[in-house]
């Protein structure tokens, strides 16, 4: 049986249901059918999927805060968690089983965290990369470092717009090691979690470096390398502008 997952077409027509529909009521739509994908190995899906949204609600309780408000903490803290109760597993790389993680267990953190709005990217409906759930899991995949005291420091740090604008949308879930290595860069220990670069130079840096991509392949660089080339490209990009 393998994996659980809801089609993104069956999706689409029971969020636009619902959301017709007022929302979150009594008379709300039944959920999808539930289908599955037999790769991988059988797993106990809804106990890790209702584990979860316990975590997850748990981090919510402790904000004090709406998620427009609180949203960015809410992320910090909520990636490490996610990344963290999914083992390893093909059903990771399936879109489809994040729509199924998501709207089955976390429509209530949704409203949370967006409000009463009706975008469906948020639940991974048109864009896999927009569904809350995914975008969780990838930031502490990304930034995650088994070999250090604290593997999930990388992923606590940044704001939402770092993460959208400079990791996610310049495809380094591709590039990993690159990715973590310009982490480090802009959030060097040393600064506990301060950033080193204001916001207009990191976007400075961040264009600089998808220029330079269309020349290398960042994402065969080793981490001395990645390191090496975001302080010699800044260094570049800094005396330039002096």
């Amino acid at each position: 049986m393998s994996y659980p997952f809801y089609s993104r077409a069956e999706t689409r027509i029971y969020l636009t249901a619902l959301f017709d529909n007022g929302g979150y009521t009594e008379s709300a739509p039944a959920l999808p059918d539930v289908h599955f994908n037999p790769e991988g190995d059988d797993l106990d899906w809804e106990d890790l999927a209702e584990n979860v949204q316990v975590a997850l609600e748990k981090a919510i309780s402790t904000l004090g805060a709406d998620g427009k408000q609180a949203g960015s903490e809410f992320e910090a803290s909520a990636a490490p968690l996610i990344h963290q109760l999914l083992p390893e597993h093909p059903a990771l790389a399936d879109p489809e089983f994040w729509i199924w993680l998501v709207v089955g267990y976390g429509r209530e953190i949704i409203r949370w965290r967006y409000g009463e709005t009706k975008n469906l990217s948020n639940f991974g409906i048109g864009g896999a990369g927009e569904n809350l759930f995914y975008r969780l899991w990838l930031r502490a995949e990304i930034a995650h470092a088994p070999e250090t005291d604290d593997p999930y420091r990388l992923a606590r740090y940044g704001d939402i717009d770092f993460w959208r604008s400079h990791i996610f949308r310049q495809s380094y879930g591709d590039a990993r090691v690159f990715a973590r290595a310009l982490l480090e860069f802009q959030y060097p220990a040393s600064r506990n979690g301060k950033s080193r670069l204001k916001i207009i130079q990191i976007r400075s840096l961040a264009k600089h470096l998808k220029r330079a991509r269309s020349n290398l392949m960042f994402e065969v660089m080793s981490a001395a390398r990645a390191t090496q080339f975001i302080e010699s490209e800044w260094e570049r990009l800094s005396s330039e502008s002096a």
